[in-house]
């Protein structure tokens, strides 16, 4: 059974900053906020924030941070468009010209259970990742950088489980996750040369399988309110 807080503990949290600002969060979102963004095929969608997902990445001597926010649109008479606004850091800001981070929203391909089909196919050597429909190969990903080996990620999850408008510190969960990053060249909907990327996303604890695929955006067209 869930152990109660006390009273202490309640009006500690009740004046406390927000959840949401606790964590690596650079568009200062919190769990509800609409997310609009002006690119092409995303400028009639309103988004709102599922989850912010933290990512902390151990390299060396380092940790590396960078962010996902889960979003929902539900268009009317349209399918619901699940996506997720992924921000990395740069190695070098700057604030003056608006870049301080890489953007790219993503959205959900595929998702499943642990399939050891899958799993053979990102650990292969090659590299490479070939996205398949009805029988054919219409795709081909390479891994980023010619990595080969998986990124082991810690991934803060916070969320409003209980529905309630606010983010308590009990909702927020972590788990770890091995992921695959792969890119291609291909063109946008101007006919312009631009990259697209695809995750494999692994849960550590339950196997389950997610693949996200999208493109970068400029970040400077995407408001959060």
């Amino acid at each position: 059974m869930p152990k109660g807080k006390t009273l202490w503990e309640m009006l500690v949290e009740a004046f406390s900053s927000p959840v949401e600002m606790r964590y690596y969060n650079p568009l200062k979102a919190k769990i509800g906020s609409f997310l609009t963004l002006e690119d092409l095929d995303l400028r009639d969608l309103d988004f709102r924030v599922k989850e912010i997902r933290q990512y902390r990445r151990h390299l060396g001597d380092r940790d590396y941070l960078f962010v996902d926010y889960v979003v929902l649109a539900r268009p009317i008479g349209g399918k619901e468009v699940l996506g997720r606004l992924r921000l990395n850091p740069v190695e070098n800001p700057d604030p003056a010209a608006g870049k301080t981070h890489d953007a790219l929203f993503l959205k959900l391909y595929d998702e499943m259970p642990y399939r050891y089909e899958l799993h053979q196919v990102v650990r292969d050597t090659t590299g490479l990742f070939q996205v398949s429909e009805e029988g054919k190969v219409t795709a081909e990903f390479h891994r980023i950088n010619n990595l080969r080996t998986a990124y082991r990620a810690t991934v803060t999850i916070i969320q409003d489980l209980n529905q309630d408008g606010k983010v308590q510190s009990g909702e927020v969960q972590t788990h770890e996750v091995d992921y695959w990053d792969y890119w291609r060249d291909t063109t946008n909907e101007e006919g312009q040369p631009v990259k697209e990327f695809l995750f494999v996303e692994m849960d550590k604890e339950t196997n389950y399988f997610q693949i996200w695929r999208g493109r970068p955006i400029d970040l400077q067209r995407a408001f959060v309110v």
